[in-house]
């Protein structure tokens, strides 16, 4: 008897848990989900170019001022 109360209060609690999903899905929209997902992915390789051309702004200027400071140490 206490396993058939288990499983019918697993089934109610199924119930209650699925019932507003299955109302919901009439107004489910999956390019909507499509667009949000292409949207975050865009705004994160967005963000992955701009830190990779901050880096290489970086490496360059230290470069610059290596080959400046090489400079200016030969001509003395």
């Amino acid at each position: 008897m206490n396993i058939v109360k288990k499983y019918a209060v697993k089934a109610a609690m199924a119930v209650g848990i699925f019932t507003p999903a299955i109302v919901m899905a009439d107004t489910f929209d999956s390019a909507a989900i499509g667009q949000q997902i292409a949207s975050v992915i865009m705004g994160f390789v967005a963000m992955v170019s701009a830190v990779g051309m901050a880096a290489i702004t970086v490496i360059l200027a230290i470069q610059g001022f290596k080959m400046a400071w090489s400079m200016i140490k030969s001509v003395k």
